[in-house]
């Protein structure tokens, strides 16, 4: 078992990856969840000719960019995004004027192309979107923006750091909780924790996976995390966990450790795990799973420091044929 740190950096995952394939003979590769950085492994797999299961919210490499070598493990950005709007309209059936704030990379630019879309069939105006680089700190400008166009609601489509900093500036200026927050992709706990509950008043969560998910291997899971770092694990830990099982389970059901074999195994493969129910789509190589939508807990409501949220629904609405951009998954 190698491991190799990318530190979120195209070039130097590439490199890593490839030292440790050519110098210890590396055949089967987990990660990263960064999209950008997981885009550029997926052609080091290609090439070397490795399996490659990733997870992240891009639409590329169960799409245009498909190929035979890597597997996504994340909710498709569609499913994401028929789950959060769907469900937050559901709730709020008069929060027509929607302003975006979007990560200017492959994953936010996937999640928004879906929102917009199933915007549609509510009546959803979108009254602004703006892009910002990944790793922004300073959202001021971009929060000025957003209040001028008095939005009902204010979508971010970014994670981590950028979320963080998003909604607490958000919150400073004014504009939650009297205006509903959605982060449409988080972590669900790592941005969580890192947010006051004043803050996390009104805000709307969708998320691969949450810390209550009713499943007997997450429970499990989540008591062995919390027992060892305290913390409920969220999304990265988790989706490296489902990963490392999925792969296993294409171990065994190829009874072989060939990279050709193990591939075959998987595509189509049907597996009840960590989100219950979950099944690989072999002509795609994308994982039909459930996604959670959750609502924020006010702070009187919570029952312990770390009870950030229900899960108020969740969905695994695949991406409509006439959307998907992978026609061919190629050979090896």
């Amino acid at each position: 078992y190698v491991t190799r740190e990318g530190g979120t950096q195209a070039g130097t995952s590439t490199r890593r990856a490839e030292e440790a394939i050519d110098g210890e003979g590396a055949r089967f590769m987990i990660g990263p969840w960064s999209s950008g950085v997981a885009l550029a492994l997926s052609e080091v797999a290609k090439r070397k000719k490795v399996l490659h299961l990733f997870s992240g919210g891009t639409e590329d490499i169960s799409g245009s960019r498909c190929h035979r070598y890597s597997f996504q493990w994340a909710a498709s950005p569609y499913t994401a995004a028929k789950t959060v709007v769907d469900n937050f309209m559901k709730a709020n059936p008069k929060a027509k004027r929607w302003h975006l704030l979007v990560a200017d990379y492959a994953f936010g630019w996937s999640v928004e192309k879906y929102i917009k879309e199933v915007g549609k069939n509510h009546g959803i105006e979108f009254v602004g979107a703006d892009r910002h680089p990944l790793g922004e700190r300073e959202f001021s400008n971009y929060v000025q923006k957003a209040a001028a166009n008095r939005p009902d609601a204010v979508v971010m489509i970014n994670f981590g750091g950028d979320a963080v900093a998003g909604a607490r500036e958000i919150f400073n200026f004014g504009l939650t909780p009297k205006v509903p927050l959605i982060m449409a992709w988080s972590s669900g706990v790592e941005e969580l924790i890192q947010l006051s509950p004043e803050i996390r008043e009104n805000l709307w969560v969708g998320t691969n996976f949450y810390y209550t998910a009713d499943t007997p291997v997450a429970k499990k899971f989540v008591a062995s995390y919390r027992a060892k770092f305290k913390t409920p694990p969220g999304y990265a830990p988790s989706a490296t966990y489902s990963m490392t099982r999925l792969l296993l389970a294409g171990f065994d059901k190829a009874k072989s450790v060939e990279v050709g074999a193990v591939i075959k195994a998987l595509e189509g493969i049907e597996v009840n795990d960590l989100l219950g129910p979950m099944r690989v789509d072999g002509s795609t190589h994308q994982t039909l799973r459930p996604y959670f939508f959750l609502r924020c807990k006010p702070k009187k409501a919570m029952k312990e420091e770390l009870d950030f949220a229900d899960v108020i629904a969740t969905g695994d609405a695949p991406l409509p044929k006439e959307y998907a951009a992978c026609k061919d998954i190629g050979s090896f």
